[in-house]
């Protein structure tokens, strides 16, 4: 666990930049917030949501989304509960979707995502509960005691992100940032054998892909 500031004095110290010297602490910064942006699109088992949503009856736009979606999961995304029935949504392009569209009422079982809203076919009947499970959006850190899950639990993958786009990039020195790649990797492969380990269910299914290996 760490907070900003020591992730910041541990990517100075190895790039041998003390006390940020030749480039501005808001610089490393925002190489982290770059690392959680991008690491955010991954499955991990921290990073993760459930928000239970009750739909409106004839309304086809899904209320009350959270706002901090970064993305819904693949699998078991949106979970319609029908008394005892679980309903598995089903995602279609919105092309799809819109030929589909012919005004009935009922039990939905697709859905789809245009202009930042989630719309549902068919059209409810009922106010039906929703299991909305997605992965989480971060605000960017900013304040030297920030902290987030990222922060919290892959410290170190967002220190090696970072420190292989300072020398890639800032520095042009692509041995060095080959090297920390080659780091960022290993770090990535561990907190996702992790990431498997606390999620899989000790057998093998035909969509383990999706659901631990979300991009």
């Amino acid at each position: 666990m760490a907070n900003l500031q020591q992730i910041r004095d541990r990517v100075d110290r190895k790039s041998q930049d003390p006390n940020s010297t030749s480039r501005s602490a808001a610089t490393v910064t925002e190489e982290i917030n770059r690392a959680v942006r991008y690491y955010s699109n991954y499955r991990f088992w921290f990073n993760e949501a459930l928000e239970t949503i009750t739909l409106v009856a004839d309304q086809q736009l899904i209320p009350n989304i959270p706002s901090d979606i970064s993305t819904e999961l693949q699998v078991n995304g949106l979970l319609l509960i029908d008394d005892q029935v679980k309903v598995d949504l089903i995602k279609l392009h919105p092309a799809d979707f819109f030929e589909r569209d012919d005004d009935q009422t009922g039990r939905p079982y697709f859905y789809t995502y245009r202009n930042n809203e989630f719309l549902l076919l068919p059209t409810p009947g009922e106010a039906y509960p929703v299991k909305l499970r997605y992965l989480k959006r971060y605000n960017d850190l900013s304040g030297d005691t920030d902290t987030n899950d990222f922060t919290d639990n892959a410290e170190d993958l967002l220190m090696l992100h970072a420190l292989k786009n300072i020398y890639a990039e800032d520095k042009e020195d692509p041995e060095r940032g080959s090297a920390y790649a080659e780091l960022e990797r290993l770090e990535f492969k561990a907190l996702m054998k992790r990431t498997d380990s606390r999620n899989g269910s000790g057998y093998l299914k035909s969509r383990s892909i999706l659901e631990t290996n979300y991009i």
